[in-house]
């Protein structure tokens, strides 16, 4: 089989539904796995799969222990039939053409396609960015991308992984930074021609805290990505290092103003997360910034902030469209 859809899942089985079905459609015609890897541990998702039962195609893996985030992201990987694994999130939403888009390149061997995605709303109606990343050509060297485009990867729903390449690697030694595929990825790629999709292919969900599964994690996340680059450094180097550190905190704002502000409005910024931060390895620039948005701008008036911001750009948003 060429090709596993993987959705990593845990106690969502209203965006879970969904996502199943626009895969399902992007398939329709083409011979793809579904895996749904569940990491509730519960019976969170049992209605869905029942109405699942007469569709050969899905294949569900239940978890007899909360494997967390990346290593259930990994247990995708591992328990894929396909020879290429595409990654997508439970609240995600995949194109109707996005297979068949994405096809030939599976036939040349490379050990990862990135493929495109956009940035839409909570609702999953709006599109806040129509493209993650500018590209054009259909191939690059993956150590430029590491420098300019790694942080693009950290979105499943845009890693599509040769499966035998990324098994090859130590990727278990990343688990616990939340990137343990981003460095699979890295390491089976390294010094090696990558694919790219440049039309995007998948809606990244994206808005305030309840998006994320992990948002009471939330620094801990973006500090992950920091960890995980420390550990490839002595592979890639000095130079790729630096590179790669300074455009995902470019890409993410992190610990900028308008991140910071935006975690506090959402909850995710007291004590404990600055305490954190002060612990962690942040510059002193940081650390100021985050005890200023701490101190001096209450809950309240980030929230309102935010909010205002939010109603006056939402007019502005294009439609989301499964086409």
């Amino acid at each position: 089989m060429k090709l596993t859809v993987a959705i990593p899942t845990y106690k969502r089985p209203e965006f879970l539904k969904r996502c199943v079905e626009s895969v399902l459609a992007a398939a329709q015609g083409v011979d793809v796995e579904l895996l749904i890897m569940d990491d509730s541990v519960d019976e969170t998702n049992s209605t869905l799969y029942a109405s699942w039962q007469s569709l050969g195609s899905v294949r569900v893996v239940r978890n007899t222990r909360n494997l967390g985030i990346d290593a259930n992201i990994c247990a995708c990987i591992e328990n894929a039939r396909g020879d290429y694994v595409w990654l997508i999130g439970e609240d995600d939403l995949m194109r109707r053409h996005s297979i068949t888009r994405v096809w030939p390149q599976l036939d040349k061997d490379y050990p990862f396609i990135f493929a495109n995605y956009s940035y839409i709303t909570n609702d999953q109606r709006l599109v806040f960015r129509d493209r993650s990343v500018d590209i054009t050509s259909d191939s690059m060297a993956f150590d430029s991308f590491y420098d300019d485009l790694l942080w693009s990867a950290g979105f499943i729903g845009g890693c599509i992984i040769n499966r035998t390449a990324f098994l090859d690697t130590r990727y278990k030694d990343f688990i616990g930074t939340y990137y343990a595929h981003v460095a699979g990825i890295s390491l089976a790629s390294k010094g090696q021609a990558i694919g790219l999709v440049s039309e995007p292919q998948v809606g990244n969900r994206v808005g305030d805290a309840s998006t994320f599964t992990w948002s009471s994690e939330s620094f801990g996340v973006f500090q992950g990505w920091r960890k995980l680059l420390a550990m490839l450094r002595p592979t890639f180097g000095e130079q790729h290092h630096a590179s790669a550190y300074r455009t995902h905190k470019e890409a993410h704002g992190y610990l900028g103003w308008k991140f910071l502000i935006t975690k506090r409005a959402d909850g995710l910024l007291n004590w404990r997360h600055v305490r954190q931060l002060l612990q962690d390895e942040t510059s002193s620039s940081e650390r100021l910034r985050a005890l200023i948005a701490f101190a001096l701008v209450p809950k309240w008036l980030a929230k309102m902030a935010y909010g205002a911001y939010g109603r006056l750009r939402r007019p502005t948003l294009a439609p989301f469209s499964l086409e």
